[in-house]
């Protein structure tokens, strides 16, 4: 029996049940900031790699679109099958455009963790009280907590999904080979075999 990969990773993650209800009160906050955010980062690809396939029209908004959806499952607490489709989805909207791994996995992760933990940090008021005071640091912990433990599960699922789409391309681009391979060799020979043929035909 093999193991579940998915119950691994969230355990070792650490996404428990507090953290999965801190993201579902964050959800309103993610809905709230994201749009922003991912704004932000296209026109950073976009001063970049200008030749990049992603933040041009169409593509931009379907990838700011998926990834809104993706972080409504996330503040949803939600970590199964939608989850994991959405994160493939997303992977695969990329790779058609011909954008590299560099901008959708690194850049894009950590650009995003940053600005949410930042909009955490102005956004979560502490105030002078200080019981209240208190509470308010404990709750931006917790937030910030949270949003880096998704995002670390949203880098290893990423990870895995395009390590895993490379490795079907290869063994696709090796079966491809080894057909056209067989097909020449099979040409050659009834290429070599027809002289034969002739002779036995002129006899």
């Amino acid at each position: 029996m093999s193991p579940d990969w998915n119950a691994i990773r969230l355990d070792l993650l650490g996404i428990d049940e507090p953290t999965r209800t801190t993201l579902r009160e964050m959800r309103p906050f993610f809905a709230r900031v994201l749009p922003d955010i991912l704004a932000r980062f296209y026109d950073k690809v976009r001063q970049y790699d200008p030749s990049c396939g992603i933040p041009w029209e169409d593509a931009m908004r379907d990838a700011i679109r998926m990834q809104l959806q993706h972080w409504n499952l996330i503040g949803g607490g939600e970590f199964g099958l939608a989850y994991i489709s959405s994160i493939a989805r997303f992977c695969e909207l990329n790779q058609r455009a011909g954008v590299a791994p560099q901008w959708y996995i690194g850049c894009r992760l950590m650009f995003v963790a940053d600005q949410l933990i930042r909009a955490v940090e102005t956004g979560v008021q502490v105030p002078d009280d200080v019981m209240a005071a208190q509470a308010a640091r404990d709750k931006k912990a917790e937030m910030v907590k949270a949003i880096a433990r998704a995002n670390m599960l949203d880098t290893e699922y990423m990870v895995a999904h395009c390590l895993g789409a490379n490795r079907e391309a290869r063994n696709d681009s090796v079966t491809d080979a080894g057909d056209r391979f067989r097909a020449s060799i099979t040409l050659l020979m009834n290429a070599s075999n027809e002289p034969e043929r002739s002779g036995r035909a002129v006899a």
